[in-house]
């Protein structure tokens, strides 16, 4: 079960943008009245515009549940696939909502 400084190192990077720069930019984007949330399960689970506080938590939530994954392939050559796809996800839909806060300014 040990974390390489690679695996450490993408974590971190999913982190700041699936975690704090997804929500920074998601709840800056549905605060406006013309903006909605475009991920079903967000609005399943919470509304189409979530608060901060539920949306943190669900955000938390996911990243727990994945890092556990994580660890129960850690051995696996494939493990470190987790993190990064946490990340490159993070960084598309940081990029996406902030481009939607572009366009409704």
């Amino acid at each position: 079960m040990d974390v390489s400084t690679v695996e450490l190192q993408w974590w971190i990077l999913a982190v700041l943008l699936y975690g704090v720069g997804d929500y920074v930019t998601t709840v800056l984007a549905v605060r406006r009245a013309d903006v909605i949330e475009a991920n079903p399960a967000v609005v399943a689970l919470l509304s189409d515009q979530p608060g901060p506080v539920g949306f943190g938590l669900l955000k938390g939530g996911a990243l727990v549940v994945c890092f556990l994954g994580f660890l129960a392939i850690s051995e696996s050559p494939i493990a470190i696939g987790v993190p990064v796809g946490i990340a490159l996800l993070g960084g598309l839909v940081t990029l996406s909502n902030a481009a939607m806060i572009v366009r409704t300014d």
